[in-house]
């Protein structure tokens, strides 16, 4: 019922009273080129910048690592660490895209979309998002700059619808109206997904910097290259590469430094269509197949030491098993 004595000791959220509200800024350039009188190609170059992003995480900890109170080392020592967010961050956005986006002729139509891009920011990507906050040290967070926690260097996503070429007025004519009924009418359509793999980085659990930060902030010592050319779920990345960072030091691994497992989906749908004889009403039954393939895209491996039986595995998937469903639609 009684106020503490000392608010000081009180783990909170605050926030810098001189906060300033986050921008951006986009540009883009582009060319289009005709190829035929259905088919297009475009190249875009994509950019934005991004100011005043939050950084947030501990303050208030100590200013170096080192042994001994760190409270002796912080800023203000009579105030305890805490949760605090600044305007301080930045980020960049740069992109080529390409599109090349052919119309339904001929029974055929599709699109191809490539784009290569980098994402790049300090510390935080995004509020609760995909990465949160991962600064080792608030004082010199330039010293994360790194790939964004969302960063896809490639994607690549194509789509296509096909009238299959049989059936009366079709290419390939039964001769028969029952034939032409049973046969003709029939649209194969696809969806393809390719990516790169989301970054992550090696940390560890505590605070053997001894600084009075909280949660999962240190990085690992990296002995060499860990990343495999041939990774499997037991061993994402070669383990004997890394290490604990020392007492009293940070980790020398970089922020975002691996990737997880690149993305491919496969969606494919095939739909018999049955003309009514009233005008402008038909029905469709359709077969769908999502990750039609059963492509599996495993998640991101265990990435702390703390945890020494599942460090280095990957333990889930990051997309769904394939999924079958039967529908069915009536048009008026």
């Amino acid at each position: 019922a009684l106020p503490q004595p000392t608010p000081f000791e009180q783990v909170q959220w605050y926030m810098d009273p001189n906060a300033q509200n986050p921008y951006s800024i986009q540009w883009n350039f582009g060319v289009q080129h005709q190829i035929d009188s259905a088919t297009v190609l475009t190249a875009n170059y994509v950019g934005s910048g991004s100011r005043r992003l939050d950084i947030g995480g501990f303050y208030n900890v100590a200013t170096t690592p080192g042994p001994g109170n760190f409270r002796e080392r912080a800023p203000f020592p009579y105030i305890r660490p805490t949760y605090y967010d600044r305007s301080w961050g930045r980020g960049n956005y740069n992109g080529l895209q390409l599109l090349l986006d052919r119309k339904v002729r001929n029974d055929f139509g599709y699109m191809v979309n490539y784009t290569y891009s980098k994402s790049i920011d300090i510390g935080c990507s995004g509020w609760y998002g995909v990465e949160g906050c991962s600064i080792q040290d608030p004082y010199k967070f330039n010293n994360d700059r790194s790939v964004s926690g969302f960063d896809m260097t490639h994607v690549l996503t194509m789509n296509f619808v096909y009238d299959l070429p049989f059936g009366e007025g079709k290419r390939f004519s039964m001769g028969s109206k029952v034939a032409n009924y049973i046969l003709g009418n029939w649209q194969a359509n696809g969806i393809v997904r390719l990516s790169s793999g989301q970054p992550y980085s090696l940390q560890i659990s505590g605070d053997l910097a001894n600084t009075g930060n909280a949660g999962t902030y240190l990085r690992l010592n990296f002995l060499g290259d860990p990343e495999w050319s041939n990774p499997t779920t037991g061993r994402w990345f070669d383990t004997s590469k890394v290490a604990s960072p020392a007492p009293f030091t940070f980790g020398n691994s970089g922020r975002n430094r691996l990737r997880s497992d690149g993305w491919e989906n496969f969606d494919l749908s095939l739909f018999k269509i049955f003309p009514m004889p009233w005008e402008g009403k038909s029905f469709e039954l359709r077969v769908e197949g999502f990750n039609m393939f059963n492509h599996p895209v495993y998640g991101v491996p265990n990435s702390n030491l703390s945890n020494a039986a599942l460090f280095g595995r990957v333990t889930g998937i990051a997309n769904q098993p394939r999924q079958l469903q039967l529908g069915a639609k009536f048009k008026f």
